[in-house]
């Protein structure tokens, strides 16, 4: 019986886009940890509905168990990142009504393999971001207008041209001290082309048509905004960050149900006064202010790491782009705050680049901070934080193969308050 991981990345996401990679540096935590246990990353589709993705989840998990890559008698445990958290959650909402309507042995085998779910910076409730910024059809008609005009711009580019255009806008752009957000786009566009035959040439024509293939996707399908927003539109399709009574009750019937232990991981960082206003001060405000009515809640929640005390949440904390009180779920006691932006958690807290070594071509992704915030999270908070993951899904324990083991609620809930 081995024990796998399966990392979903947010919005936008991707496994390597590009000079980025999304989950950057947790594989080798994890495995400081875990050894030899395998770590699966879902390639998701970066802006669809999260039905979706859901679904794509789904097809994806149930191919590694066709190819044996996940055995029958392997755990899977389950991490969304940000609206990778929301994916799961409706994977699960699938993985009950397919159950309910018996309609193959597919999730009645899925379901029994899954041990555990974490959430880390997920808008369980949506996100103040999302109602600003998409919450009218013309302004989701301009996104998609210019991502169609970036998608049609890289292609007449072509691979050559793209890196051209990032070399000319390097000297417009100087490095800051700490590489962010325009250094990745830079980086990503020069990487798009090599000078250099073999290998580099090749990973660099890989990387151009990765960079058109996430543009068309989002260009096609920007879904997730609706799905996102705390106070959608009438007429909006169904979303996890939308339930409400009944819809909640079942979710968390079902969890308990089928013994699978969850817990979110809720991030916030302090607003920052810099000027000229950074990428982050901006959206931490547009998050922050007159938050919609779903998210003016009040949570106090206890820390993840110990050396932190417990934290009050109010409706405008949040770490550049989700609400912290929207990260709760499924209540306060299984829910634990660190202090990092909403990139930090993932591995883009300081810049690092790959260097070529002994003639081994440089690593084609490299580590930013991507939003500069004043979270002050560091290499310490990140190996704490991922760490503490692993040890999540170490303490679950092996259920019964016959069948799902039905469980009360309080052993259930007792899981939040375990200090680990």
């Amino acid at each position: 019986m081995t024990r796998h991981l399966v990392l979903v990345p947010g919005f936008g996401g991707f496994d390597a886009l590009g000079s980025l990679r999304y989950y950057h540096g947790v594989t080798e935590v994890l495995r400081t940890r875990d050894g030899g246990c395998p770590i699966h990353y879902f390639p998701n589709f970066p802006t669809a509905s999260v039905q979706t993705r859901a679904q794509g989840l789904q097809l994806w998990l149930s191919e590694l168990q066709a190819r044996r890559a996940i055995g029958p008698e392997d755990d899977i445990h389950l991490v969304g990142h940000s609206t990778g958290g929301l994916d799961i959650r409706q994977l699960l909402i699938d993985l009950r009504r397919q159950l309910e309507g018996k309609v193959s042995k597919g999730p009645a085998r899925l379901i029994q393999q899954l041990r555990s779910v974490q959430f880390i910076s997920t808008p369980h409730r949506g996100t103040a971001l999302a109602h600003r910024l998409g919450n009218a059809v013309p302004k989701v008609l301009a996104s998609r207008l210019l991502l169609r005009l970036m998608f049609e711009g890289v292609r007449g580019l072509r691979s050559v041209g793209l890196a051209s255009l990032g070399r000319a806008l390097r000297p417009l752009s100087p490095r800051q001290n700490t590489a962010n957000w325009i250094d990745a786009i830079i980086d990503t566009m020069e990487g798009c082309h090599s000078q250099e035959q073999g290998l580099p040439r090749a990973l660099a024509r890989g990387a151009y048509f990765d960079l058109l293939r996430w543009l068309l996707h989002m260009a096609s399908d920007l879904t997730a905004i609706t799905d996102l927003d705390p106070e959608p539109s009438t007429g909006s399709p169904p979303s996890p960050a939308h339930a409400e009574g009944d819809e909640l009750e079942e979710e968390f019937s079902f969890i308990n149900e089928h013994g699978i232990r969850v817990r979110s991981i809720v991030t916030f960082a302090p607003a920052s006064g810099s000027w000229p206003p950074t990428l982050f001060r901006i959206l931490h405000t547009l998050t922050a202010f007159n938050p919609p009515r779903r998210l003016c809640l009040t949570h106090t929640i206890n820390p993840l790491l110990t050396d932190q005390e417990p934290l009050q949440l109010r409706g405008e904390d949040n770490d550049g782009f989700v609400n912290s009180v929207s990260q709760v779920w499924p209540d306060a006691a299984r829910s634990y705050w660190i202090m990092g932006d909403h990139a930090d958690v993932i591995g883009h807290f300081e810049a690092r680049r790959h260097r070529a070594q002994d003639g081994v071509p440089a690593a084609t992704c490299h580590q930013y901070d991507l939003l500069n915030s004043s979270a002050d999270f560091n290499l310490r908070r990140f190996i704490a934080l991922w760490k503490d993951v692993g040890r999540f899904t170490a303490a679950q324990q092996r259920r019964e193969a016959t069948g799902p083991r039905h469980r009360n609620g309080a052993s259930v809930h007792s899981i939040g308050s375990t200090r680990h």
